[in-house]
């Protein structure tokens, strides 16, 4: 015997599949929800969608900010060899910036 699956457990699997709003809309119409629940688990569902963003978003902010700490890092040990540290400097403190933004890209878009 089956169990039946939870308007949670389909939240997650219609957010894995990239679903749009009124697609979801119309298959919680199709199962039998009410109209006045559906408004109320379309909000908890871009919730859940924007807790994604924000976590992947993040995820690049750290990324970008370790990058940025190895290029300042880099840069301080190179400046003591008499090298030429302007491509670490520029180099890599831009990779790192330009990987911070886009994390806020993608919490803010």
């Amino acid at each position: 015997m089956e169990k039946p699956i939870s308007i949670e457990q389909r939240a997650k699997t219609w957010l894995d599949n990239g679903m749009s709003d009124t697609q979801i809309e119309a298959e919680l119409l199709a199962t039998g929800a009410d109209e006045r629940h559906v408004i109320a688990m379309l909000t908890e569902i871009k919730k859940l969608r924007n807790a994604r963003k924000t976590a992947n978003g993040l995820i690049y902010i750290l990324i970008g900010a370790v990058t940025c700490l190895l290029s300042c890092i880099l840069t301080m040990t190179s400046s003591y060899s008499n090298s030429n540290f302007s491509l670490i400097l520029y180099g890599i403190t831009t990779i790192g910036i330009i990987i911070v933004f886009i994390g806020l890209m993608k919490i803010f878009n």
